[in-house]
């Protein structure tokens, strides 16, 4: 799709954005019906509180490379 979204003007693009894409889950009813509406609300609010620790600590640039934070909180490996 990097090099053929031209030939797909009207295919919905993704948000590029973690806030943009929380939102969009809570509002999809089929991902709501598949995994039950407070599973997906439970995973928001948890995903919501990353967001909130993160922005606390770190100023985000999606020129840089991986932050301390990210490392720290979401790599195991």
């Amino acid at each position: 799709m990097y090099e053929d979204h031209a030939k797909y003007p009207n295919l919905p693009k993704l948000p590029d954005e973690l806030e943009q894409s929380l939102e969009q889950l809570k509002n999809n009813k089929e991902m709501n019906d598949a995994f039950d509406k407070e599973v997906i609300k439970s995973y928001i609010k948890l995903r919501s509180s990353e967001i909130k620790e993160f922005k606390l600590k770190e100023n985000f640039s999606k020129k840089q490379s991986i932050t301390k934070w990210e490392k720290d909180n979401t790599l195991d490996c």
